[in-house]
């Protein structure tokens, strides 16, 4: 049996004509374009506007009054895409951070440069604040360090003809021929380290998370320095070979 379109229906179908026709404007269409267009009745098209502009499906452009879509429909669309990189590592990096008692974070590339899209800090007095957003050159920090050892020779020599290796620290690396030869040893065990070359008094060592030969990003522990013991070493070198891989599955797996 076919159900009788009923007036609450129609109002829908409208609501989204209107919505879709907005979005594929390119610029902000006004009251007489919409009237226009999408042919609905003046009264209905304007209880209809004052609708959706009161729930922030919409918002006037306030140059040309216009309407353009609003930030309703953004937070939907990213409610719909499933959780962020950030909300889906964040409680992996809480777990490595409790099983070392170090702060730790995820990284990724952006340019000559590594970003923080994660951490977890340490509930220890004496520890090291990392906040997401946070950037940092490539050459100063271990996560940095794991991104330039995946590159290749090619890459490499462009990145280091092109980057000054500006002092963040008196430790930061000055010589390229010195962080070729570190990133050498790198490749070699897998875990870059970077010693107070970014902020003193905090040591660092980081690996890959990858799946095949593909590298997400980095995950690192920063430690003070007086924590960063030989035998605290070999802890910290052991829990990132054992995270850095369910990072990678978590970052791999399609969002439910």
């Amino acid at each position: 049996m076919k159900l009788a379109q009923t007036s609450s229906v129609k109002s829908l179908d409208r609501g989204l004509d209107i919505l879709e026709y907005v979005a594929g404007c390119s610029d902000p269409p006004s009251f007489s374009q919409l009237l226009g267009s999408l042919r609905i009745p003046r009264s209905s098209l304007f209880h209809l506007l004052t609708n959706l502009l009161s729930r922030n499906f919409l918002e006037r452009d306030p140059q040309t009054e216009g309407y353009r879509l609003g930030t309703e429909v953004v937070a939907i669309a990213r409610r719909a895409q499933g959780p962020s990189l950030h909300d889906r590592v964040t409680p992996l990096l809480h777990h490595l951070s409790l099983e070392v008692s170090e702060t730790c974070g995820f990284y990724v590339r952006v340019g000559d440069s590594v970003e923080v899209v994660a951490s977890a800090i340490s509930t220890q007095a004496l520890s090291y604040t990392m906040k997401v957003g946070m950037t940092a050159p490539l050459y100063a920090v271990s996560a940095g360090k794991i991104m330039l050892s995946d590159l290749r020779s090619q890459e490499l020599g462009q990145y280091l003809n092109r980057v000054t290796l500006a002092p963040v620290t008196p430790h930061t690396v000055r010589s390229k021929a010195a962080l070729k030869k570190e990133l050498q040893k790198v490749r070699a065990t897998g875990f870059a380290y970077s010693r107070e070359e970014f902020t003193l008094g905090i040591t660092a060592v980081a690996t890959a998370v990858r799946s095949g030969a593909k590298v997400h990003g980095a995950v690192n522990l920063a430690v003070p320095t007086a924590r960063f013991t030989p035998d605290r070493n070999a802890e910290f070198r052991e829990a990132l070979r054992r995270t850095a891989p369910v990072i990678a599955k978590e970052i791999s797996r399609e969002p439910q």
